[in-house]
Parts: structure tokens; sequence; C-alpha cells
């Protein structure tokens, strides 16, 4: 985008960033204000927003907002912790750009029936939202 309307410079640059994808704010932040040097981007600011996880229950056919850390502690007061280091082990050994469909499958709990027969189908990923030149 950039490119195509001949920036010299951007001004600002705005992410959302799954909660899912299991990226740690501030480290995107400092990776960032390091790439971001000698490039038409260096004074630029980035923007992170935070979107929720949305699982889909495979058995009430329900479609639920969920926030990772929130999960993990009810897992946890259950007993199911295993499950949620495991989803964390997952995404740091295969990358979360990668797109696994199945990552987050069977391993949060629907709202509605409280079913782990679920899928997660929102807030894996990074989006770039929005480029300010």
């Amino acid at each position: 985008m950039a490119r195509k309307n001949n920036a010299t410079s951007l001004s600002e640059i705005n992410l959302e960033i799954g909660d899912f994808a299991l990226i740690v704010e501030i480290y995107a932040q400092q990776a960032f204000n390091t790439l971001k040097k000698d490039t038409i981007a260096e004074n630029a600011i980035l923007n992170i927003k935070r979107t929720a996880g949305v699982i889909h229950c495979n058995s009430c056919q329900q479609n639920s907002e969920i926030w990772f850390s929130k999960e993990k502690e009810k897992a946890a007061n259950e007993g199911r912790l295993e499950e949620y280091e495991k989803y964390e082990k997952l995404v740091a050994e295969k990358s979360i750009l990668e797109a696994d469909p199945n990552l987050g499958t069977n391993i949060f709990h629907c709202r509605k029936c409280d079913n782990s027969n679920t899928t997660l189908i929102a807030g894996k990923g990074i989006v770039i939202k929005g480029i300010r030149i």
C-alpha cells in the first residue's frame, strides 16, 4: 500500500492481534521498534488492538466469544490446565502463522452447553487493519 501511494514515510500502523495468537504486546512493540529502523516506518507508531477468540460448538451450533487468560484460569480451577499448556506449547512450536485449522479444536468449552466439542474459529491471527501515511 505504501509503495502504491509512493509514500516516503508512515506515521501509524494499526494491528489487530487475536488473543489466541498468544503474542505478548510488549514484545511485538519491541520487535517493531527494532525492525522499523532505517525504513519508511522509522517514525511510525504501532497501535495494537486485542481481539477475542470465537469458538463454534459442534454440539449445539452456538458461537461464543472467549479470552485465553480467562479460559486458562477456569481450566486451572477445574483441573484441566494441561490442555491449555499443550495449546501454548503448540503455538510456540508450530507458528500460528501457518494457520493450522486444528489448533484450538476440542479444548475450549461452549458457553451454552459446556461441551468441549468446539473449534476455535477466530482469534488466532494477526491482521493489519490500517496504515497511515
